[in-house]
Protein backbone atom coordinates (compact mmCIF):
# COMPACT_ATOMS: atom_id res chain seq x y z
CA UNK A 1 0.00 0.00 0.00
CA UNK A 2 2.91 2.34 0.58
CA UNK A 3 4.17 2.20 -2.76
CA UNK A 4 0.78 2.96 -3.93
CA UNK A 5 0.52 6.04 -1.93
CA UNK A 6 3.86 7.26 -3.16
CA UNK A 7 3.19 6.38 -6.80
CA UNK A 8 -0.01 8.94 -6.65
CA UNK A 9 2.24 11.88 -5.34
CA UNK A 10 4.76 10.16 -8.23
CA UNK A 11 1.56 11.02 -10.80
CA UNK A 12 1.36 14.29 -9.55
CA UNK A 13 4.47 15.72 -9.20
CA UNK A 14 5.35 14.24 -12.75
CA UNK A 15 1.96 15.91 -13.92
CA UNK A 16 2.99 19.29 -12.39
CA UNK A 17 6.39 19.31 -13.43
CA UNK A 18 4.95 18.15 -17.17
CA UNK A 19 2.61 21.07 -17.07
CA UNK A 20 4.99 23.77 -16.63
CA UNK A 21 7.50 22.53 -19.39
CA UNK A 22 4.74 22.19 -22.00
CA UNK A 23 3.71 25.68 -21.09
CA UNK A 24 7.14 27.08 -20.18
CA UNK A 25 7.25 30.76 -20.98
CA UNK A 26 3.90 31.04 -19.35
CA UNK A 27 5.50 29.14 -15.87
CA UNK A 28 8.16 31.35 -16.15
CA UNK A 29 6.24 34.60 -16.50
CA UNK A 30 3.43 32.84 -13.20
CA UNK A 31 6.95 32.39 -11.12
CA UNK A 32 9.21 35.93 -11.49
CA UNK A 33 5.57 37.62 -11.35
CA UNK A 34 5.34 35.04 -7.43
CA UNK A 35 9.00 36.39 -7.00
CA UNK A 36 10.60 33.42 -8.00
CA UNK A 37 14.17 33.59 -9.33
CA UNK A 38 14.61 32.43 -12.42
CA UNK A 39 17.38 29.75 -12.17
CA UNK A 40 14.83 28.43 -9.48
CA UNK A 41 11.65 28.48 -11.28
CA UNK A 42 13.85 26.63 -14.23
CA UNK A 43 14.66 24.00 -11.79
CA UNK A 44 11.36 23.18 -10.48
CA UNK A 45 9.31 21.18 -13.52
CA UNK A 46 12.72 19.15 -13.63
CA UNK A 47 12.97 18.11 -9.80
CA UNK A 48 9.32 17.65 -9.81
CA UNK A 49 9.77 15.35 -12.76
CA UNK A 50 12.76 13.65 -11.37
CA UNK A 51 10.71 13.02 -8.56
CA UNK A 52 8.00 11.41 -10.23
CA UNK A 53 9.63 8.97 -12.08
CA UNK A 54 11.73 8.16 -8.54
CA UNK A 55 8.52 8.31 -6.62
CA UNK A 56 6.83 6.01 -8.95
CA UNK A 57 9.88 4.00 -9.69
CA UNK A 58 11.70 3.67 -6.24
CA UNK A 59 8.71 4.95 -3.83
CA UNK A 60 10.26 3.34 -0.79
CA UNK A 61 13.56 5.13 -0.88
CA UNK A 62 13.46 7.06 2.38
CA UNK A 63 16.03 9.81 0.46
CA UNK A 64 12.94 10.09 -2.14
CA UNK A 65 10.59 10.68 0.39
CA UNK A 66 11.91 12.82 2.14
CA UNK A 67 12.98 14.87 -0.45
CA UNK A 68 9.34 14.97 -2.17
CA UNK A 69 8.09 15.78 1.50
CA UNK A 70 10.36 18.80 1.83
CA UNK A 71 10.01 20.18 -1.85
CA UNK A 72 5.70 19.90 -0.75
CA UNK A 73 6.67 21.92 2.61
CA UNK A 74 8.42 24.55 0.77
CA UNK A 75 5.30 24.78 -1.63
CA UNK A 76 3.07 25.08 1.19
CA UNK A 77 4.62 27.39 3.12
CA UNK A 78 5.00 29.37 0.09
CA UNK A 79 1.23 28.82 -1.04
CA UNK A 80 -0.04 30.28 2.21
CA UNK A 81 2.16 33.34 2.27
CA UNK A 82 0.66 33.88 -0.93
CA UNK A 83 -2.51 33.68 0.56
CA UNK A 84 -2.25 35.86 2.83
CA UNK A 85 -1.12 38.29 1.57
CA UNK A 86 -3.82 37.97 -1.03
CA UNK A 87 -1.25 38.10 -3.48
CA UNK A 88 -3.90 37.75 -7.29
CA UNK A 89 -1.45 36.08 -9.17
CA UNK A 90 -2.14 32.37 -10.64
CA UNK A 91 -0.94 29.69 -8.66
CA UNK A 92 0.72 27.90 -11.73
CA UNK A 93 0.97 24.81 -9.77
CA UNK A 94 0.30 22.99 -12.91
CA UNK A 95 1.93 25.08 -15.41
CA UNK A 96 -0.51 27.42 -17.47
CA UNK A 97 -3.51 25.06 -16.57
CA UNK A 98 -4.01 26.64 -13.04
CA UNK A 99 -4.59 30.38 -13.90
CA UNK A 100 -6.02 31.53 -10.85
CA UNK A 101 -4.26 32.69 -7.43
CA UNK A 102 -3.38 30.12 -5.07
CA UNK A 103 -6.34 29.11 -2.49
CA UNK A 104 -6.95 26.85 0.40
CA UNK A 105 -8.08 24.06 -1.36
CA UNK A 106 -4.24 23.97 -2.92
CA UNK A 107 -2.70 23.97 0.53
CA UNK A 108 -5.05 21.10 1.28
CA UNK A 109 -4.03 19.03 -1.63
CA UNK A 110 -0.56 19.27 -0.23
CA UNK A 111 -1.46 18.11 2.99
CA UNK A 112 -3.02 15.62 1.58
CA UNK A 113 0.20 14.68 -0.59
CA UNK A 114 1.95 14.86 2.64
CA UNK A 115 -0.06 12.67 4.44
CA UNK A 116 0.29 10.08 1.67
CA UNK A 117 4.21 10.12 1.80
CA UNK A 118 3.94 10.14 5.45
CA UNK A 119 1.82 7.08 4.93
CA UNK A 120 4.16 5.45 2.76
CA UNK A 121 7.04 5.90 5.15
CA UNK A 122 4.98 4.32 7.62
CA UNK A 123 3.44 1.32 6.00
CA UNK A 124 6.63 0.73 3.97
Amino acid sequence: MGRIFAAVVGVVFAVAGAQKILGWDQWIADARAQGVRRFLAAGIPILELALGILLTTFGLSSLVLGISTALLMVFTVFLGVSILSGSQQPCACFGSRARRPPSVKDLGRNIVLMGLLAAAAVIG
